[in-house]
């Protein structure tokens, strides 16, 4: 079973596209030099911040797909084992 990656990547482009995006408008915006550092270094502990969750998120729902997957598995495999102990039944009753 194939897991979809698109989640992973959304949140990597706009984790970065949000970092990016806060740097050029503080480094253009004027004001110190201090007070630039002190908003880009708030800036990125808020979108480091919003990763964690996104990332938690994520990893959330790729575990629930993984449980479900493998739950699958488990039955079909079952099932398999109880037709094939049936065929094995009916050749040694012969």
């Amino acid at each position: 079973m194939e897991v979809p990656m698109n989640g992973l990547k959304y949140v990597g482009v706009a984790l970065t596209a949000g970092i990016v995006g806060a740097a050029v408008a503080l480094l253009i915006a004027p004001s110190s030099g201090r007070e630039t550092r002190r908003r880009l270094s708030r800036r990125f502990e808020e979108e480091s911040r919003r990763m964690g969750r996104a990332l938690r998120s994520e990893k959330e729902q790729l575990l629930k797909r993984g449980r479900e997957a493998l739950d699958d598995v488990a039955d079909y495999v079952g099932e398999e084992l109880d037709a094939a102990q049936k065929k094995l039944s009916k050749v040694v009753k012969v």
